[in-house]
């Protein structure tokens, strides 16, 4: 009897070992043929709101394609942009990989208390050189405007001492000194670093996002105040917090999703200012610098003028003669709101999206003053500048 059971048991255990390899290569082999199948013929994502850009489409084959190798390239792209609970996986990487040890996600460091901070971009010696040419340029042929240049330094390098252990920080103090050397004569040069580090255990950069705060815009605009020719800034603001469930730019692109951030808005408690907003997307006058619509969007730091359009015109009811004109990157859409009440009119460019003659622009709207407002990574990396400026010059030759 004990030999039967002992044969029945040893028979029993061959079926359990075969179930569970027949289980286990269940799991092994079906994700690997449903999951693909899955993502194949499910409809493609056009947009991805965790990472706040355009997915990529299913890619064309025919013969160009196929000869190019651009076929296999896009296929590629294609399928993890497109495979099945992209976002799922994406995340569950990202915390495999903290558990490891890794602090840096597609260019992202997270650092001390969840900041999550961009890795600095390396400069673009041509584009540094031809911007500052273009900007010195234009300052010697309108020598009656006033010209400033304030490049905000990245969270990266104000609060180096929330990074993680090892990351690199490249010095923009040196960045800013080269910039001021070689702007030095006809334009200022703004520099509020220091006001910045004497503020960094406050919140001046959001934790999920590469934008300051209104926050550090506030402080950076009472340091440039006197600078900008503002004799009596406004110090005395309501602040209004308009969301609490910002999760932004550099969340979506490092996959680490466990921080949220608020949004706040400034106003003078001295008085309201009268003014109108129109922009180069949407023609309708607004008494708003703001756009509450952009709340019930992922992108929430586009509360500020709705995002980046090439050209935002503000006109005010100020009794003043100074009209600004602003060459910016987003930076500047959380700080342009605290110049509105000393100028009759504020013009905003985007260099990235503006085509259009620039003298031609500051002679049509009487510009007094001119500011270029960057923070140092795009400042470092963007040729814009140089482009949107000398398309003035040939123009002009032209004429």
């Amino acid at each position: 009897m004990d030999s039967e059971k002992q044969e029945r048991y040893e028979k029993y255990k061959k079926r359990r070992r075969r179930a569970t390899g027949l289980a286990v290569a269940l799991l092994l082999v079906v994700p690997m043929v449903v999951l693909p199948i899955a993502s194949l013929i499910k409809p493609d994502v056009k947009f991805s709101a965790e990472e706040n850009r355009i997915l990529t489409q299913r890619p064309k084959l025919n013969p160009e394609t196929l000869k190019s190798k651009s076929f296999m390239e896009d296929m590629e792209s294609y399928t993890s942009d497109q495979f099945i609970f992209r976002d799922w996986w994406v995340s569950l990487k990202v915390r495999s990989d903290m558990l490891l040890g890794k602090r840096e996600f597609n260019g992202v460091y997270l650092g001390k208390e969840k900041y999550l901070m961009q890795a600095m971009s390396e400069p673009n010696e041509k584009a540094v050189k031809e911007n500052l040419a273009a900007i010195s340029n234009l300052a010697d042929k309108n020598s009656s405007l006033n010209v400033n240049v304030m490049i905000i330094p990245n969270a990266a390098y104000v609060l180096k001492d929330k990074l993680p252990k090892g990351a690199p920080v490249r010095d923009q103090s040196e960045d800013m000194k080269q910039i001021r050397e070689e702007l030095s004569g006809t334009v200022n040069c703004i520099d509020v670093t220091r006001t910045l580090k004497k503020h960094q255990d406050e919140q001046i950069y959001y934790k999920t996002d590469h934008h300051w705060t209104s926050k550090g815009a506030c402080l950076a605009f009472e340091d440039a105040a006197e600078s900008l020719g503002i004799t009596d800034p406004v110090t005395n603001y309501d602040i209004y917090t308009v969301t609490t469930d910002f999760s932004g730019t550099l969340a979506s692109r490092s996959g680490y999703h466990s921080g949220k951030d608020s949004i706040q808005v400034y106003a003078p408690k001295d008085g309201k200012t009268e003014y109108l907003v129109t922009d180069s997307d949407n023609k309708e006058q607004r008494a708003t610098v703001y756009d509450r619509d952009a709340l019930k969007e992922k992108d929430k730091y586009q509360v500020f003028f709705g995002g980046n359009h090439a050209l935002v015109d503000i006109t005010t009811a100020n009794d003043t003669k100074n009209r600004l004109l602003v060459f910016k990157d987003s930076y500047a859409n959380c700080f342009v709101p605290f110049l509105i009440p000393y100028y009759n009119e504020i013009v905003m460019v985007d260099p990235r999206y503006y085509y259009d003659n620039v003298d031609q622009l500051i002679s049509s709207k009487g510009i007094t003053d001119v500011l270029f407002l960057y923070n140092m990574d795009t400042f470092l990396t963007d040729n814009s500048i140089s482009d949107v400026l000398a398309s003035d010059s040939s123009d002009s030759s032209e004429e």
